[in-house]
């Protein structure tokens, strides 16, 4: 790519906007009509390009009084050629998606928006309709409030925003509807032309280790694996680690050993119990002792209306829909005494590198995706472009600060957050989890410092706390990526103090999500800074290290000085850890996609549909 050729377009595209100005409504409407024309007849997308956007610029100076930088228009560019863009954070995704989507829409076959929520997604359909109006096209939005005969009818329109989730069950739905002899007329989609999707990185990364399922239940079966599940979580606790069963922290997996077997089969039964093989009801207790070490409230999940709500591990958002397979969900549910779904089967399924790579074109974009550039290469053969700032970065990183233990560590946060605000600037600080969220909002609340907590628990008013969160002394603590596709917008007192302060309290799992959470700040060369903290007993070190390594290193630094180090030495044994769960995402990820091939294969070898996994009709 020529970035010289690339940006002298860029100026070709902005001096052709230029006389639009002057244009009429109808004249502007009749220049998209023209243009969707030829598109339909078969003229190259790309070859548009220079028309086509000038049109949009002008809309959109019309309908939203706004203008699109170079960066934007550049950006859009590499979208519109499925390319993957990385636009850091501020720099105006929301309106460089108005010039791809329009583009891919002139072909009359649809074109799809996929925001990380629905909240962005009626957002921005709503802020750009006007654009897409004035260009003479129809949009729609797709929610999980969405009935299906809107769903339909959103689907026919030229631009359609949802959710990778909303527009991958429908797909699923359409293939069982297809499978049980439904006419292609009734279906919800009608074609998988082109998809831009935002936050790509989160989309077709963080989440494509959940491949989306329909299920199917039996419901005489169910009964009796109710009775199974709340046997073993009310036995779970009396099970010893390495004496009833051992534990590989690698893979997250629990197996009984001999006296584990013993002590089950001593324990009482029941009438679900007694029906089910003994080999089946070792697969109900390893499930119970797993969700009883591993799956914690207010960390991976939280309860809402009587019910298990997943919280993302990247998103600090509640993961609408989802459950946990193979029985977990279920034992969840036991665990904490709440009614139990149904254990069901899979129906249908995909996952989400399979899904997007169905669509003719796509692109993306996202703050962070240039670390990831190999793997969209090789999963989605997709190049990623960097795309320049619109003003140069003013960030200014602070030293790296390790603790022997999360008090000391969580003591000089509070102690950072008051300097901060005394100096009249605006803090946002990052946790791993709701429960340290709110652990960190006690502390805050002892030492008389206001502050507002954004996390799983109040995802209702993100948009309201993330709009004040930029004033003088405005404190705000979030799960790690709460807030992400929403503006802090700085009090003048607070830019000229030094702008936005970012504690993250924890390194994650991916580096790319500590950049998220540290991108919140500095956007559009407003200054800022930002702090990493961390103490020998967070997650990260077990999670990748192991037990043994991770022992070793907390008995080596269990009396660091209580101001802590900025030892780099110290520090890289949590970045060689979160080196290490990268590889092991990456690898899940690379396993799931090839199961999935495999699966495909086995049902086109069988003449049944690749994504149902019953047969129907």
């Amino acid at each position: 790519m020529n970035r010289a050729l690339e940006f002298s377009l860029v100026q070709k595209i902005r001096r052709r906007a230029k006389p639009l100005a002057d244009v009429s409504e109808e004249e502007l409407r009749k220049s998209g009509l023209s243009l969707k024309y030829r598109a339909s007849i078969g003229e190259p997308l790309e070859k548009l390009i220079p028309e086509a956007f000038p049109i949009v610029i002008e809309a959109i100076r019309r309908s939203l009084d706004m203008v699109p930088y170079d960066v934007q228009i550049f950006a859009a560019m590499q979208i519109a050629k499925g390319r993957i863009a990385e636009m850091k954070t501020g720099e105006g995704k929301t309106l460089t998606a108005t010039m791809p989507s329009y583009l891919h829409a002139l072909t009359g076959r649809g074109s799809h928006v996929v925001t990380v929520n629905d909240y962005l997604a009626n957002r921005d359909h709503e802020l750009m309709s006007p654009v897409f109006k004035a260009l003479g096209l129809t949009s729609g939005v797709i929610t999980s409030e969405t009935s299906p005969p809107e769903r339909k009818k959103s689907y026919r329109k030229d631009i359609t925003y949802g959710t990778a989730k909303e527009f991958g069950f429908d797909f699923l739905r359409d293939r069982l509807s297809l499978s049980g002899g439904t006419s292609s007329q009734q279906l919800l989609h009608r074609e998988l032309n082109y998809v831009l999707v935002d936050e790509v990185d989160s989309v077709l990364i963080d989440e494509a280790r959940t491949p989306l399922i329909i299920g199917i239940t039996d419901p005489e079966e169910q009964k009796l694996t109710e009775f199974c599940f709340r046997w073993a979580a009310e036995h779970a606790h009396s099970f010893v680690q390495d004496t009833d069963y051992k534990y590989q922290h690698d893979k997250k997996k629990v197996e009984l050993k001999p006296a584990g077997i013993q002590r089950m089969r001593a324990l009482p039964q029941n009438e679900g119990t007694r029906c089910i093989p003994i080999r089946k009801l070792y697969e109900y207790m390893e499930n119970a002792i797993k969700v009883r070490r591993d799956f914690q409230l207010d960390q991976h999940y939280t309860i809402r209306d009587d019910k298990i709500a997943i919280i993302d591990e990247f998103t600090g958002r509640i993961a609408e829909g989802r459950q946990w397979q193979r029985g977990i969900h279920q034992s969840v549910e036991a665990k904490e005494k709440i009614e139990i779904t149904p254990n069901v089967g899979s129906g249908a399924t995909v996952t989400m590198q399979t899904f997007f790579r169905l669509y003719e074109k796509f692109g993306g974009m996202s703050g962070t995706v240039a670390t990831s550039s190999r793997e969209f290469r090789k999963v989605y053969k997709k190049k990623t472009t960097v795309i320049p700032t619109h003003r140069p970065v003013d960030r200014k990183q602070l030293a790296t600060t390790v603790f022997s233990d999360i008090d000391s560590k969580f003591d000089a946060v509070v102690a950072e957050i008051a300097s901060m605000t005394a100096a009249s600037r605006a803090v946002l600080i990052g946790t791993r989890s709701v429960e340290k969220s709110e652990r960190l909002s006690r502390l805050l609340n002892e030492r008389g410092i206001e502050h507002e907590v954004l996390n799983a628990n109040q995802l209702e008013r993100e948009a309201e706390i993330i709009s004040g969160s930029g004033a003088i002394g405005k404190v705000t603590v979030a799960t790690n990526m709460a807030g992400r596709g929403t503006d802090f917008i700085l009090a003048p007192e607070v830019r000229n103090a030094g702008g936005l302060h970012v504690i993250l309290t924890e390194v994650h799992e991916s580096q790319r999500i500590d950049w998220q959470l540290i991108g919140r700040g500095s956007r559009q060369g407003e200054p800022g800074s930002f702090r990493i903290f961390v103490s020998m007993d967070d997650d990260v070190l077990l999670q990748g290290l192991g037990p043994s390594k991770t022992q070793r290193l907390r008995r080596k630094y269990n009396s660091l000085p209580a101001r802590g180090t900025h030892s780099r030495k110290v520090f890289q044994f949590f970045q060689r850890a979160q080196r290490r769960m990268e590889r092991k995402h990456l690898v899940d990820r690379m396993i799931l996609l090839k199961q999935d091939k495999e699966r495909q294969e086995r049902h086109i070898e069988m003449g049944q549909d690749p994504y149902c996994d019953v047969v129907q009709g």
